[in-house]
């Protein structure tokens, strides 16, 4: 039995509920600026030009200073149309450029879009108990390292982290580890996380991170730019609104057309503007990405689903296979969290800017880009070397409320009497459940070793994946 012991998911959070009293017998309520709208973004990949902090010159130094459009257009002109993964990938993380590498304001009502953890402190505890539920089965005493992909603001892992040392867990047993392509990212997580007082690795040392830091409790963190970077041990590991940012190619087909070769959708310019202007259009023939797609997953139909439009992302592949084969071989287990779809769906490809809608093909690197995650290529790539199982999706609503989200809520509200704390607590926990908001639009994904398979499907007993069969 391991330090946490083994008890039912009620009781733990009945025991969560006495541990955040505080001396004055008050629980402890942490507020949030924002509210939800639905926006919703974070972004990391697989970019080695963003390894460490940002050119300081501005983008076309040396002459006259060239926007991102300038130079997608000049790309485009010169080398012909490009996919939409590599529209997506500068548009995001161009590094002098890029809405993450360049935009100060991206999360709060400043910014574009805002995400659950900001919410409101229930859902970053509820999300913490659930690890620690799952962490009994494991019976595992050793180091933990706590990572999260995309760790936006660093509210989730200041959340869990917080009800993990609330459980017993010291700051010897932990560890976080946050996977943060973004220089103005890494800084405003060691502003939310260490008060701002981090290390920056030089460029020139050949450690794999690239800042450490260490929170008011004393937990050590850094962070690296890929997952393979993480060291490698038993993980824990979160990933909330990450997946939809990272550049899908998009694929498509005549419909009805059998045995019909599968084309690329593409980004050209529109030469008949006089600024830089850009569309879609879809490539004459197949290409070298379509062609290894049709190859692939022609006859997987449990993922095509008849649909003559598909958007893929190899990068979303590449980091599933990372995960699963780091869970398989050193322990641990994951929770996905986002918004999307199990194969229902082909062309969501959308931006947002200042929590509108917003063209993704104009101005370029001014607004975010999002795809909804779709769940059912998510799974098969987690499990496709059979070194990991997942469980759902399952809604975001029910996974709450079978966590007691309710009852946490209930008991953040009798230890207060100011009216607005309380209308803050109860909007923004309808906003994480109702399921014309967040409860149906976003799901979970959890994912563990394949060795637990058997006893995972006949037990039934993950907490919030309960199947009701």
């Amino acid at each position: 039995m391991n330090a946490l012991g083994r008890c039912c998911i009620k009781s733990r959070l009945q025991a969560f509920l006495c541990t955040t009293a505080t001396s004055n017998g008050m629980a402890r309520i942490i507020t949030r600026s924002q509210c939800y709208k639905a926006v919703n973004r974070r972004a990391v990949t697989e970019l080695k030009n963003l390894r460490r902090d940002p050119p300081k010159e501005p983008f076309g130094a040396g002459g006259e200073r060239r926007t991102l459009a300038q130079a997608l257009h000049a790309r485009i002109r010169a080398t012909g149309p490009i996919t939409v993964a590599t529209y997506m990938r500068e548009v995001l993380l161009n590094p002098a450029a890029g809405y993450y590498s360049t935009k100060e304001n991206v999360f709060g009502t400043a910014g574009d879009f805002i995400t659950a953890p900001e919410i409101g402190q229930i859902f970053g505890e509820l999300v913490a108990i659930w690890c620690i539920n799952e962490l009994q089965k494991f019976n595992y005493d050793g180091h933990i390292q706590l990572i999260e992909l995309g760790p936006g603001k660093g509210t989730l892992m200041h959340d869990v982290l917080r009800v993990f040392q609330r459980f017993g867990l010291s700051k010897e047993q932990l560890s976080g580890h946050l996977v943060e392509m973004s220089p103005n990212l890494q800084r405003i997580q060691a502003e939310r996380l260490c008060n701002g007082s981090v290390h920056r690795t030089a460029p020139d040392h050949t450690e794999p991170y690239v800042q450490e830091g260490t929170t008011g409790t004393g937990i050590n963190l850094r962070w690296y730019t890929d997952i393979v970077e993480v060291p490698k041990g038993f993980s824990i590991i979160l990933a909330n609104e990450f997946f939809d940012a990272l550049p899908v190619h998009v694929f498509c087909k005549e419909p009805k057309e059998t045995g019909a070769p599968w084309k690329e959708v593409l980004v050209d310019i529109n030469a008949n503007e006089t600024e830089p202007s850009f569309r879609f259009i879809q490539s004459n023939k197949a290409t070298p990405y379509s062609v290894v797609f049709g190859k692939r997953f022609e006859s997987k139909e449990h993922l095509l689903k008849d649909r003559n439009r598909i958007e893929v992302s190899f990068e979303t592949e590449q980091i599933a296979q990372t995960v699963a084969k780091r869970i398989d071989g050193h322990g641990g287990f994951g929770l996905i969290i986002d918004y999307g779809h199990e194969g229902d769906k082909m062309d969501t490809l959308r931006s947002f800017k200042s929590h509108k809608l917003h063209d993704p093909l104009q101005d370029p690197g001014s607004a975010d880009l999002t795809v909804d995650v779709d769940f059912g290529f998510l799974k098969h790539f987690l499990e496709q070397d059979e070194k990991a199982i997942t469980l759902g999706p399952v809604s975001q609503g029910s996974f709450l409320e079978a966590m007691e989200g309710s009852a946490r809520l209930k008991s953040l509200l009798s230890s207060t009497a100011d009216e607005n704390y309380r209308k803050i607590l109860t909007q923004g926990y309808e906003e994480l459940t109702n399921p014309t908001k967040m409860g149906e639009r976003f799901k979970l994904l959890s994912v563990f070793p394949s060795s637990l398979r058997q006893f995972l499907l006949s037990s039934n007993k993950v907490a919030g994946f309960e199947s009701k069969a």
